[in-house]
């Protein structure tokens, strides 16, 4: 009797188990199916649409839109794009360091090093903002090689990333502001972002469902001026006629 007894129990929870999995994959496979456009996400916790294209070359008509801080702690001026390549013009393989490893085309953030005048991989870039709690935060890696440290586990040698995060400011007059927040091992590195554009907003099908909206008043709002004025004009028409015709 008790042996039927567990077994009907961890029929139940085998059960329950299977459901929770099927609905686990029903969300990643809803989540594969609604694709965002690149540099966009929702906040996972309050379903707030975040668009950061404003920050980078994609909305600035694929122009490079660079953003640079000074980290006063290394001594090191830092250039970041946010989604994007930071470069306004093509460099020679001679002025990367560590060519071979990087690919130019595909750098988010830099500086210059002082001793060999080279630009100095930090991660290469990325589209895909993620959340990691309830901080937005987009993240850089495969830069430059680091100098002296070797991964534990692999025995290969570790290569520069970066970590932005962004902070929500609608108060801040200027279109954003980044600051370095700091780098423990030179290796790597972490900066902030302060903008408005980083705040919720409606997502893009939102925008679009209110500008339709507003389109179909503006349209019943002439309907009814042009109507209203032709039964005026008809009107009008009918009173100055003769009597008698």
């Amino acid at each position: 009797m008790a042996d039927k007894q567990n077994e009907l129990e961890q029929s139940l929870v085998n059960e329950q188990q299977a459901k929770l999995e099927q609905k686990e994959r029903e969300k990643i496979e809803k989540e594969k199916q609604e694709e965002l456009d690149p540099c966009t996400v929702f906040n996972p916790v309050n379903k707030g649409f975040i668009n950061l294209q404003s920050l980078s070359s994609l909305g600035n008509e694929g122009k490079p839109l660079a953003w640079n801080t000074r980290g006063w702690d290394s001594g090191k001026n830092y250039t970041i794009g946010i989604c994007s390549n930071p470069f306004k013009k093509m460099h020679s393989d001679e002025e990367i360091q560590d060519i071979g490893s990087v690919n130019a085309t595909n750098i988010g953030a830099f500086y210059i090093d002082s001793k060999t005048n080279k630009f100095v991989s930090m991660g290469e870039y990325s589209t895909t903002p993620k959340f990691r709690g309830r901080k937005l935060t987009l993240t850089y890696e495969n830069g430059a090689y680091c100098d002296n440290l070797i991964d534990g586990t692999s025995g290969q040698r570790l290569r520069k990333s970066t970590i932005i995060t962004f902070t929500c400011d609608r108060e801040l007059m200027t279109k954003a502001q980044i600051s370095f927040v700091g780098s423990p091992n030179d290796c790597n590195y972490l900066f902030e972002v302060r903008s408005h554009h980083a705040c919720p907003t409606a997502a893009k099908e939102n925008n679009m469902a209110a500008i339709w909206i507003f389109l179909f008043i503006l349209l019943a709002a002439l309907f009814v001026y042009f109507s209203g004025g032709l039964l005026y004009r008809q009107m009008k028409q009918v009173k100055q006629t003769p009597k008698g015709l």
